[in-house]
């Protein structure tokens, strides 16, 4: 089973801190961690003795007066009656080198990172953290709503799927949440122009047979209960299986996306799929909970961190 008992919040003292914070705060009350860590990564510098003459008040080290700034933000916004132990860090050094060794070192279970959508930022360091992080990566914008009563995992019968259908599980446990599943079957329409899948009949009960009977195949493998969970299924003729996911989640009311990424072995492979890619970008509002596989990320880790 997976747990959510260690948390990771990873903050860039912007607007958009206020939102993750609040959203950590929901987090902590509805799943009730071990641990909760708010974290900062400034990168290294040295203050020259002149600024330090020309403002007294800097007698303290500078990643101890943000910790402390910080500390007082957080606990302003973050008070909780759930028994949690809060963090909060700030490091010098590489942000997304940082990130992930923080996220190894202290078992990481969950870690928090904002998308932004209004506000200034291009999200490069989200993009590079995402794909090699040895925890499950829940991604926010700074107007998402604070709710999980809906939950979308993207279904294509892998073992990512089974991942993220295990902690879409364990979310429903926790917060009482119903969950949905969604296959997008990819159909090559280009060397079949003459057929059109929104309208093919032929096409439509194709896709509805071979997608319920893997589904169903994938559900007895793994001893789930089918009435649990709500199976629907659409035809990616033009590989834009992110669009159709997003587009499912906003029709039926889903409050998170919940997709599951596969380590590949090749060092020229650690990026995600396309598809967990592409749900990353900041233009869409739905959180995205991308589910990892711990074990082999931490091998990954320890080739290029030797």
């Amino acid at each position: 089973m997976y747990r959510l008992n260690h948390i990771l919040v990873c903050l860039d003292l912007s607007e958009m801190d206020d939102s993750l914070i609040r959203y950590a705060r929901f987090l902590v009350n509805k799943i009730k961690p071990e641990s909760i860590t708010f974290l900062h990564v400034m990168k290294p510098y040295d203050i020259p003795k002149e600024l330090f003459d020309a403002f007294p008040e800097l007698d303290k080290p500078v990643p101890e007066i943000i910790r402390e700034e910080l500390q007082d933000k957080i606990n302003e916004q973050c008070s909780s009656d759930a028994d949690v132990n809060i963090n909060v860090e700030v490091k010098e050094g590489h942000p997304m080198e940082t990130i992930v060794k923080f996220t190894q070192k202290n078992n990481i279970t969950l870690t928090l990172l904002g998308k932004k959508m209004g506000y200034q930022g291009n999200g490069s360091i989200v993009r590079k953290v995402i794909g090699i992080i040895p925890s499950s990566v829940l991604l926010i914008s700074e107007s998402v709503y604070e709710r999980i009563d809906n939950l979308l995992v993207r279904m294509d019968f892998s073992k990512a799927s089974e991942m993220a259908l295990q902690i879409a599980f364990r979310l429903k446990e926790l917060t009482g949440a119903k969950v949905a599943c969604h296959h997008t079957h990819k159909l090559p329409v280009g060397y079949f122009p003459q057929v059109d899948p929104e309208t093919d009949e032929k096409l439509k009960k194709y896709v509805e047979k071979i997608s319920t009977r893997e589904f169903n195949k994938f559900i007895k493998q793994y001893q789930r209960d089918t009435e649990d969970i709500a199976f629907s299924y659409s035809v990616d003729a033009e590989n834009e299986e992110d669009q159709i996911l997003y587009r499912k989640a906003l029709n039926t009311g889903a409050d998170m996306i919940i997709i599951g990424s596969s380590m590949k072995s090749g060092l020229a492979d650690i990026l995600l799929d396309t598809t967990s890619e592409k749900l990353a970008e900041s233009d869409k509002n739905i959180p995205v909970l991308i589910v990892n596989d711990r074990s082999k990320a931490i091998v990954f880790l320890k080739r290029i961190f030797q």
